[in-house]
Protein backbone atom coordinates (compact mmCIF):
# COMPACT_ATOMS: atom_id res chain seq x y z
CA UNK A 1 0.00 0.00 0.00
CA UNK A 2 2.46 2.70 0.77
CA UNK A 3 4.29 1.60 -2.29
CA UNK A 4 1.20 2.62 -4.18
CA UNK A 5 0.40 5.66 -2.51
CA UNK A 6 4.61 6.79 -3.30
CA UNK A 7 3.74 6.37 -6.85
CA UNK A 8 0.40 8.36 -7.07
CA UNK A 9 2.18 11.14 -4.85
CA UNK A 10 5.05 11.40 -7.39
CA UNK A 11 2.87 11.32 -10.39
CA UNK A 12 0.75 14.36 -8.50
CA UNK A 13 3.82 16.01 -7.95
CA UNK A 14 5.00 15.56 -12.13
CA UNK A 15 1.38 17.21 -12.95
CA UNK A 16 2.26 20.19 -10.84
CA UNK A 17 4.66 21.14 -12.05
CA UNK A 18 3.17 20.90 -15.43
CA UNK A 19 1.80 23.63 -17.27
CA UNK A 20 -1.35 24.27 -19.57
CA UNK A 21 -0.73 25.90 -23.17
CA UNK A 22 0.99 25.85 -26.39
CA UNK A 23 4.53 24.73 -26.81
CA UNK A 24 7.00 27.85 -26.75
CA UNK A 25 10.40 28.53 -28.03
CA UNK A 26 12.70 29.15 -25.72
CA UNK A 27 14.00 32.23 -27.35
CA UNK A 28 12.57 35.08 -28.74
CA UNK A 29 12.98 35.00 -32.74
CA UNK A 30 15.72 37.95 -32.53
CA UNK A 31 17.71 35.74 -30.44
CA UNK A 32 17.23 32.97 -33.11
CA UNK A 33 18.15 34.96 -35.63
CA UNK A 34 21.32 36.00 -33.49
CA UNK A 35 22.39 32.36 -32.68
CA UNK A 36 21.93 31.58 -36.53
CA UNK A 37 24.29 34.65 -37.72
CA UNK A 38 26.97 33.30 -35.23
CA UNK A 39 26.82 30.18 -36.45
CA UNK A 40 27.17 31.66 -39.76
CA UNK A 41 29.89 34.40 -39.10
CA UNK A 42 31.52 31.06 -37.42
CA UNK A 43 31.29 29.25 -41.24
CA UNK A 44 32.49 32.23 -43.31
CA UNK A 45 35.40 33.63 -40.85
CA UNK A 46 36.84 30.61 -39.18
CA UNK A 47 36.21 28.09 -41.83
CA UNK A 48 39.27 27.63 -44.39
CA UNK A 49 38.78 26.31 -48.07
CA UNK A 50 39.83 22.99 -47.11
CA UNK A 51 37.35 22.81 -44.16
CA UNK A 52 34.45 22.47 -46.82
CA UNK A 53 34.15 19.49 -49.48
CA UNK A 54 32.24 20.85 -53.05
CA UNK A 55 30.92 18.01 -54.62
CA UNK A 56 28.68 17.38 -57.92
CA UNK A 57 25.53 15.63 -57.87
CA UNK A 58 24.28 13.22 -60.69
CA UNK A 59 22.08 16.73 -62.50
CA UNK A 60 25.70 17.96 -62.37
CA UNK A 61 24.80 20.72 -59.84
CA UNK A 62 27.67 21.73 -57.51
CA UNK A 63 26.77 21.99 -53.46
CA UNK A 64 29.29 22.55 -50.62
CA UNK A 65 29.56 20.55 -47.42
CA UNK A 66 31.67 21.34 -44.07
CA UNK A 67 34.24 18.41 -43.39
CA UNK A 68 35.29 17.12 -40.31
CA UNK A 69 37.74 19.57 -39.68
CA UNK A 70 35.33 22.52 -40.05
CA UNK A 71 32.57 20.41 -37.58
CA UNK A 72 35.90 20.05 -34.86
CA UNK A 73 36.01 24.20 -35.33
CA UNK A 74 32.45 24.42 -34.30
CA UNK A 75 32.62 21.98 -31.22
CA UNK A 76 35.45 24.01 -29.94
CA UNK A 77 33.17 27.65 -30.80
CA UNK A 78 30.32 26.33 -28.79
CA UNK A 79 31.95 24.45 -26.24
CA UNK A 80 30.32 21.29 -27.15
CA UNK A 81 31.58 17.92 -25.70
CA UNK A 82 30.91 14.58 -27.83
CA UNK A 83 31.21 10.95 -27.13
CA UNK A 84 30.59 7.59 -28.84
CA UNK A 85 28.28 5.50 -27.27
CA UNK A 86 27.71 2.90 -29.72
CA UNK A 87 30.99 1.22 -31.47
CA UNK A 88 29.89 -1.87 -32.76
CA UNK A 89 29.43 -3.92 -36.32
CA UNK A 90 26.83 -5.15 -38.30
CA UNK A 91 27.05 -8.63 -39.49
CA UNK A 92 25.51 -10.67 -42.12
CA UNK A 93 23.21 -12.96 -40.45
CA UNK A 94 23.91 -15.20 -42.84
CA UNK A 95 27.10 -15.93 -42.97
CA UNK A 96 28.40 -14.10 -39.78
CA UNK A 97 30.78 -11.36 -41.94
CA UNK A 98 30.70 -7.83 -41.17
CA UNK A 99 29.03 -5.51 -43.75
CA UNK A 100 28.62 -2.34 -41.99
CA UNK A 101 29.96 -0.58 -39.26
CA UNK A 102 27.38 1.00 -36.67
CA UNK A 103 28.06 4.27 -34.31
CA UNK A 104 26.16 6.61 -31.99
CA UNK A 105 27.50 9.62 -30.86
CA UNK A 106 26.18 12.13 -28.12
CA UNK A 107 27.07 15.80 -28.30
CA UNK A 108 26.38 18.16 -25.01
CA UNK A 109 26.44 21.47 -24.63
CA UNK A 110 28.63 22.10 -21.78
CA UNK A 111 27.11 25.25 -20.33
CA UNK A 112 23.23 24.57 -20.27
CA UNK A 113 23.38 20.30 -20.36
CA UNK A 114 21.54 20.35 -23.84
CA UNK A 115 22.51 17.10 -25.94
CA UNK A 116 21.84 15.49 -29.02
CA UNK A 117 22.22 12.18 -30.47
CA UNK A 118 22.46 11.05 -33.60
CA UNK A 119 23.37 7.63 -35.80
CA UNK A 120 26.08 6.93 -38.13
CA UNK A 121 26.97 3.79 -40.39
CA UNK A 122 29.42 3.21 -42.95
CA UNK A 123 29.55 0.04 -45.17
CA UNK A 124 31.72 -1.78 -47.21
CA UNK A 125 29.50 -1.40 -50.36
CA UNK A 126 30.31 2.94 -50.04
CA UNK A 127 34.19 2.29 -50.62
CA UNK A 128 36.24 1.99 -53.36
CA UNK A 129 37.54 -1.91 -53.29
CA UNK A 130 41.47 -0.25 -52.11
CA UNK A 131 38.94 1.80 -49.11
CA UNK A 132 37.53 -1.69 -47.80
CA UNK A 133 38.79 -2.17 -44.40
CA UNK A 134 37.42 -2.59 -41.03
CA UNK A 135 39.24 0.74 -40.31
CA UNK A 136 37.90 2.70 -42.80
CA UNK A 137 34.02 1.79 -42.27
CA UNK A 138 34.65 2.11 -38.65
CA UNK A 139 36.41 5.75 -39.01
CA UNK A 140 33.88 6.99 -41.05
CA UNK A 141 30.74 5.65 -38.95
CA UNK A 142 32.25 7.69 -36.06
CA UNK A 143 32.66 10.37 -38.53
CA UNK A 144 29.42 10.14 -39.67
CA UNK A 145 27.76 10.08 -36.20
CA UNK A 146 29.76 12.80 -34.10
CA UNK A 147 29.37 15.55 -36.77
CA UNK A 148 25.67 14.81 -37.09
CA UNK A 149 25.14 15.28 -33.22
CA UNK A 150 27.12 18.12 -33.15
CA UNK A 151 25.77 19.54 -36.13
CA UNK A 152 22.14 18.92 -35.29
CA UNK A 153 23.08 20.75 -32.10
CA UNK A 154 24.47 23.91 -32.98
CA UNK A 155 24.73 23.71 -36.19
CA UNK A 156 21.14 24.13 -37.79
CA UNK A 157 21.35 20.46 -38.71
CA UNK A 158 23.57 20.86 -41.33
CA UNK A 159 24.60 18.32 -43.17
CA UNK A 160 28.39 16.98 -43.87
CA UNK A 161 30.93 15.85 -46.31
CA UNK A 162 31.40 12.24 -44.70
CA UNK A 163 27.74 12.16 -45.05
CA UNK A 164 27.31 11.76 -48.03
CA UNK A 165 27.73 8.63 -49.90
CA UNK A 166 30.83 8.61 -51.95
CA UNK A 167 29.20 6.64 -54.92
CA UNK A 168 26.39 8.89 -55.13
CA UNK A 169 28.69 12.52 -55.75
CA UNK A 170 31.71 12.99 -57.80
CA UNK A 171 34.63 14.77 -56.02
CA UNK A 172 38.29 15.62 -57.24
CA UNK A 173 40.40 12.07 -57.30
CA UNK A 174 41.86 11.18 -54.16
CA UNK A 175 45.81 10.75 -54.19
CA UNK A 176 47.19 7.26 -53.25
CA UNK A 177 49.07 7.07 -50.30
CA UNK A 178 52.16 5.16 -51.32
CA UNK A 179 53.29 2.76 -47.99
CA UNK A 180 56.49 3.35 -46.78
CA UNK A 181 58.27 0.90 -44.20
CA UNK A 182 57.85 3.92 -41.74
CA UNK A 183 53.65 3.15 -41.77
CA UNK A 184 54.11 -0.07 -41.97
CA UNK A 185 52.93 -2.89 -39.22
CA UNK A 186 55.88 -3.20 -36.50
CA UNK A 187 56.87 -7.04 -35.73
CA UNK A 188 55.45 -6.38 -32.27
CA UNK A 189 51.68 -5.90 -33.54
CA UNK A 190 52.00 -8.67 -35.38
CA UNK A 191 53.32 -10.51 -32.88
CA UNK A 192 50.31 -9.28 -30.27
CA UNK A 193 47.93 -9.95 -32.87
CA UNK A 194 49.29 -13.82 -33.30
CA UNK A 195 48.95 -14.45 -29.66
CA UNK A 196 46.09 -12.32 -28.96
CA UNK A 197 44.09 -14.52 -31.73
CA UNK A 198 45.84 -17.95 -31.05
CA UNK A 199 44.48 -17.02 -27.36
CA UNK A 200 40.94 -16.54 -28.21
CA UNK A 201 41.52 -20.61 -30.02
CA UNK A 202 42.48 -19.38 -33.62
CA UNK A 203 44.87 -21.76 -35.45
CA UNK A 204 47.47 -20.15 -38.26
CA UNK A 205 45.48 -20.92 -40.72
CA UNK A 206 42.48 -18.88 -39.12
CA UNK A 207 44.35 -15.93 -38.14
CA UNK A 208 45.50 -15.75 -41.63
CA UNK A 209 42.01 -15.38 -42.61
CA UNK A 210 40.87 -12.95 -40.04
CA UNK A 211 43.70 -10.82 -41.53
CA UNK A 212 42.70 -10.69 -44.53
CA UNK A 213 38.94 -10.24 -43.85
CA UNK A 214 40.07 -7.71 -41.90
CA UNK A 215 41.89 -5.89 -44.58
CA UNK A 216 39.56 -7.06 -47.61
CA UNK A 217 42.32 -6.45 -50.18
CA UNK A 218 44.23 -9.07 -51.61
CA UNK A 219 47.65 -7.77 -50.01
CA UNK A 220 48.30 -8.30 -46.22
CA UNK A 221 50.78 -5.61 -46.05
CA UNK A 222 49.16 -3.47 -42.77
CA UNK A 223 49.82 -0.24 -41.81
CA UNK A 224 50.59 0.48 -38.03
CA UNK A 225 46.77 1.55 -37.81
CA UNK A 226 45.42 -1.18 -39.14
CA UNK A 227 47.38 -3.63 -37.01
CA UNK A 228 45.92 -1.51 -34.22
CA UNK A 229 42.43 -1.77 -34.87
CA UNK A 230 42.81 -5.48 -35.64
CA UNK A 231 44.25 -6.03 -31.77
CA UNK A 232 41.23 -4.21 -30.61
CA UNK A 233 39.12 -6.09 -32.51
CA UNK A 234 40.59 -9.35 -30.93
CA UNK A 235 40.98 -8.20 -27.58
CA UNK A 236 36.92 -6.87 -27.65
CA UNK A 237 35.33 -9.91 -29.17
CA UNK A 238 35.44 -13.79 -28.15
CA UNK A 239 36.86 -16.44 -30.10
CA UNK A 240 33.58 -17.39 -31.30
CA UNK A 241 32.79 -14.29 -32.55
CA UNK A 242 35.88 -14.18 -34.27
CA UNK A 243 35.46 -17.27 -35.99
CA UNK A 244 32.28 -16.89 -37.11
CA UNK A 245 33.52 -13.97 -39.30
CA UNK A 246 35.55 -15.90 -41.22
CA UNK A 247 33.22 -18.58 -41.14
CA UNK A 248 34.92 -21.11 -38.97
CA UNK A 249 34.39 -23.38 -35.85
CA UNK A 250 35.96 -23.12 -32.69
CA UNK A 251 38.45 -25.38 -31.50
CA UNK A 252 40.62 -26.12 -28.19
CA UNK A 253 43.03 -23.59 -27.80
CA UNK A 254 47.02 -24.63 -27.74
CA UNK A 255 49.62 -22.68 -25.67
CA UNK A 256 53.16 -22.01 -28.51
CA UNK A 257 56.42 -20.27 -27.91
CA UNK A 258 56.04 -17.08 -31.09
CA UNK A 259 58.72 -17.20 -33.10
CA UNK A 260 59.09 -13.73 -34.67
CA UNK A 261 59.80 -15.22 -38.45
CA UNK A 262 56.93 -17.81 -38.05
CA UNK A 263 54.32 -14.85 -37.55
CA UNK A 264 56.24 -12.89 -40.24
CA UNK A 265 55.54 -15.62 -42.19
CA UNK A 266 51.57 -15.98 -41.29
CA UNK A 267 50.47 -12.47 -41.64
CA UNK A 268 51.79 -11.67 -44.72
Amino acid sequence: MSNHLQVVEQKQQVASKQQHGMIMPAATVEEAVQAFETYQALRDRLGKPEDFQTFKDKKGETHTFPKKSFVRKVQRFFNVSCEIIQDEPLTDPKTGRIIAWLAKARAVHLATGAYQEADGSCGFDEKSTAQQTIHNIRAHAITRAKNRAILDLVGFGEVSAEELNERAYQQPARKQTQQTSSNLATIKQKKAIYAKAKEKGLNDEQVKKLVHYHLQRETNNMTKQEASDLIKLVEGMSGKDLLNLIGEKAIDAEVIDIDPAEVEEILE
